[in-house]
């Protein structure tokens, strides 16, 4: 049997060199997409990496700047797979990884489990009018609305297309009768169906639909699947194991993971950190000093422990913390945690550096910046920077949010600490804040003035702000919690208001310290 892998990278460049030497050693082929948003010259590094052997089962597929949630995903994956198959005509399967999966199997077995299936397709096609799927977020939305802009990069934008084609009904039908299926981006298919993929993915109308769905990754293969597969040739499973908790947030694996992941039948496990490199190593030992393992004859997830497993906040840093058993996961250590914070919560563009500086000129009161910047931790404040956390290393705090900041909070814990949100966070973080009994929330916002001199001059920038400030208040209120709302000018804080900041948290900052 011949299997082609394709890899799906965008960086840890030293561990996709690793996976890569691991499925080539039975002589597969191997196609990698390296994203073109990344610089590195991957290719380059693989040829001066990699033996002879190696590189001769190695292809590179054209390149693609992907962005998550849009069709630039699928692009790229039709990339690759269009080279796989152009490489070598003896192909059987073609099996989706990206660059933080690993085996969890050796090849051999993987092998003979694939010859004992009968060309099933090993791939995820769920009718979401049947069952669910999508554990939170927009379901029929991602392809009966239209979608031009990222969710990540262009987030207000996202929210009020999303919101305004749902006023005006705006209810796309799928082309050539399709019918909407989704499942889990990571697929084994055979040969034969990658080929008719191929071919129906240059269909004009096709394209011009799915180009416009959010997370298509998660629809088109599936859908196309779904309408070209008889339904018993379908596993309704990828090989690939993963999970994500109740947020919807994938489950990480780190050094500490090998007894849970080697419980797996799968031959493969998402994700793996790129700091796991102990556990790529150990994986490496169990594949090759167990040769004899019992094949599966079916793939199934044993998550009998998931309840205690997802009680363990994984840290990746020295000794996990085990809390017991969480009532709302996505919270963590927020659910202990008793020592009250500020949050204030702006637009993008407010100026605040004059009301954080005065803020940490108050005895009693630390200050921070945005913790939660997508590119790094703005601590702000030299010489209190978590050591757990390295400012420019936010994979460590990302793990875990609100176990972050319960952390800083520890290390702080003589001062009334607070810190500087901007709306929309893109990390969900405001839903932690306006729901937590300990947060004090002060909402920064812009002037309500986003319509000047009739409708050709209305200040987009500003009606979305507001629209987002309004929506996080109206939360805020139907959660019961009390909070403070000071008006802009031009992006700054007024005077007076600055000096009502600073005497409301410097009287709250005082109670705690009675309590406390």
């Amino acid at each position: 049997m011949k299997l082609a892998f394709i890899i799906l990278a965008h960086n840890d460049a030293c561990n996709v060199l690793r996976l890569i030497t691991r499925l080539t050693g039975d002589d597969d082929l191997v196609t990698v997409h390296w994203d073109k948003n990344n610089p590195l010259d991957f290719q380059a590094l693989a040829k001066r990496e990699l033996s002879s052997d190696q590189l001769s089962n190695l292809h590179f597929c054209p390149r693609f700047a992907v962005q998550w949630g849009r069709w630039s995903m699928v692009e790229a994956t039709l990339s690759a797979l269009a080279t796989s198959l152009a490489a070598d005509a003896n192909i059987d399967y073609v099996i989706l990884l990206s660059g933080a999966d690993y085996p969890l199997q050796s090849i051999s077995a993987l092998k003979a489990f694939l010859s004992q299936q009968q060309g099933k397709e090993f791939i995820e096609c769920v009718d979401p009018e049947i069952n669910p799927w999508v554990v939170q977020g927009l379901v029929k939305e991602r392809y009966c609305q239209y979608h031009w802009f990222s969710w990540r990069s262009q987030r207000r934008l996202f929210d009020f297309s999303t919101k305004l084609q749902k006023k005006l009904g705006i209810n796309r039908k799928l082309p050539e009768n399709l019918k909407a299926h989704f499942g889990s981006q990571w697929w084994a298919l055979t040969a034969a169906s990658c080929q008719k993929i191929l071919a129906i993915s240059q269909r004009r109308a096709i394209r011009r639909f799915f180009n416009a769905t959010w997370v298509p990754d998660e629809l088109f293969f599936q859908t196309l699947i779904a309408a070209t597969v008889p339904k018993e040739q379908i596993a309704g499973t990828g090989l690939t194991f993963y999970h994500f908790d109740n947020a919807g947030k994938p489950l990480v694996f780190y050094n500490d993971h090998l007894e849970f992941l080697c419980r797996q039948n799968y031959f493969f496990a998402r994700k793996l950190s790129p700091e796991a490199k102990q556990l790529r190593k150990q994986l490496d030992d169990y594949i090759d000093h167990n040769p004899n393992k019992t094949k599966p004859t079916s793939i199934n997830k044993y998550l009998d422990d998931y309840q205690k497993f997802s009680a363990i906040q994984w840290r990746g840093i020295p000794n996990r913390r085990v809390i017991g058993k969480q009532n709302d996961a996505w919270y963590g250590d927020l659910e202990w945690n008793t020592q009250p914070y500020f949050v204030i919560l702006s637009n993008t563009d407010a100026k605040l550096n004059p009301l954080q500086t005065a803020l940490n000129q108050l005895p009693g009161i630390r200050c921070f910046g945005e913790l939660f910047h997508g590119s790094y931790i703005d601590y702000s404040l030299l010489g209190h920077e978590h050591p757990f956390y390295p400012a420019n290393k936010p994979a460590l705090r990302n793990m875990k949010r609100p176990n972050f900041l319960v952390d800083l909070l520890t290390t702080n814990s003589s001062h009334f600490v607070g810190f500087i949100l901007r709306l929309p966070s893109d990390n969900e973080m405001e839903k932690v804040v306006l729901y937590d009994p300990n947060a004090t929330l002060i909402f920064i916002q812009p002037e309500n003035n986003p319509i000047n001199n009739g409708m050709q001059q209305i200040d987009w920038s500003g009606a979305f702000d507001n629209m987002i400030m309004q929506d996080h208040m109206q939360a805020a209120r139907k959660a019961g919690k009390a909070f403070m709302v000071v008006k802009t000018k031009q992006q700054h804080i007024p005077q007076k208001a600055l000096r009502q900041i600073l005497s409301q948290l410097f009287a709250i900052s005082n109670t705690t310290k009675v309590e406390n």
